[in-house]
């Protein structure tokens, strides 16, 4: 070659200008399938992770909407298997409504969902994310991340499961992850 120095140079620019170089922040890499713990319940919970979703969801039923002064909240149900204990465990949980989601359905006329900030904890750090509040049931999991909130965090290969363990006792930094 007649410039090699020209030709290493080109490479090192090619690297520099890369997306992946170019990242903000380093990011976990997850499996497609994680366990993520629950703040409010402390309940360990098997979670899909999305990245073809936008929204983050998560299982409710008996979903009521009601006053708390002036702001809109939202109460609901959340229904699953507790990893730790392995029984099933319903708990209520109440949370201000951070907005509406509008569900476009190919077919089916639209869906409105109610959308809330949750806390859990992925790894060894404590999220607080945006979820909408569907029923899942017919779902193999509960609670689904999706692109909005792994955009900023994880990188997920489609190949693994379980890369991960939520540890975060005594760690009470809240990452906002709200889109």
């Amino acid at each position: 070659m007649k410039y090699p120095f020209l030709a290493v140079m080109g490479v090192l620019l090619c690297i520099c200008a890369s997306p992946l170089w170019a990242a903000k922040s380093p990011k976990m890499i997850l499996g497609w399938l994680e366990s993520v713990r629950l703040q409010q319940a402390d309940m360990r919970i098997k979670t899909k992770l999305d990245p073809g979703a936008k929204t983050s969801s998560m299982q409710a039923s008996n979903i009521e909407y009601f006053k708390k002064g002036s702001k809109t909240w939202v109460r609901f149900d959340f229904t699953d298997t507790n990893l730790d204990t392995k029984k099933e465990e319903t708990h209520r949980f109440e949370a201000p409504l951070t907005r509406e989601v509008i569900i476009k359905r190919h077919g089916a006329p639209n869906i409105t969902r109610p959308v809330v900030a949750m806390q859990f904890c992925l790894f060894h750090q404590v999220y607080r994310a945006e979820f909408s509040l569907a029923d899942r049931d017919k779902f193999n999991y509960s609670i689904l991340l999706g692109r909005s909130f792994l955009s900023t965090v994880a990188l997920v290969d489609s190949g693994e499961i379980f890369l991960s363990s939520p540890q975060c006792e005594g760690n009470t930094l809240i990452q906002e992850a709200l889109e």
